[in-house]
């Protein structure tokens, strides 16, 4: 919950100066994913946020020193935060594409949430840095799915808002004019 004290005061400062809270987090979205790649390279130094057993001779061997290390000692473990760190920068890509496009306001951000959710809720099977199930799923998949749902609907609405806020272009035909007969 470390993210709403954060989150309350930009809101407020946006309201403050009259900034578009939609538009700037537009802006925002891309840095913010970009930004959560250069963690994951964070993760993979400390040996947090690791994949479990590959169960094969292949995969990551962390120091001794790392929770990875404590949690399963020398089994090759599943690269998940380098392939996070990956999908990430692809998710970078694809919301500057997207965003030099014509959208409607709040899409981008929108668009950002729904694809790192999808891309946590299938690295979430290969993580096994906890595992907390409910329903058969780690809390991160139960959360991502809830945000994919809620993404998905406020997209579309923020795309009919724009559509229907948009002044409908008024087309007046020429006729040309005819002389009256007598």
């Amino acid at each position: 919950m470390s993210f709403l004290a954060p989150l309350q005061a930009g809101y407020w400062y946006l309201r403050k100066n009259n900034i578009d809270f939609w538009a700037f987090a537009d802006l925002f979205a891309p840095a913010l994913i970009l930004a959560q790649s250069v963690g994951r390279m964070a993760n993979l130094l400390n040996g947090d946020a690791f994949g479990h057993p590959t169960g094969g001779n292949f995969g990551i061997l962390y120091p001794e020193s790392t929770l990875a290390h404590r949690t399963y000692g020398n089994q090759p473990l599943w690269p998940a935060e380098i392939w996070e760190g990956q999908i990430d920068i692809l998710i970078f890509v694809a919301l500057l594409l997207f965003g030099s496009f014509k959208h409607a306001k709040g899409q981008v951000f929108v668009l950002y949430a729904i694809l790192y959710s999808t891309a946590r809720f299938f690295l979430e099977f290969l993580r096994g840095d906890y595992v907390n199930l409910t329903l058969g799923l780690k809390s991160a998949q139960m959360t991502s799915l809830i945000v994919i749902i809620i993404g998905i609907c406020l997209f579309i609405y923020l795309g009919y808002l724009e559509k229907k806020n948009q002044p409908v272009l008024e087309t007046t035909a020429t006729v040309p004019k005819t002389k009256k007969r007598k």
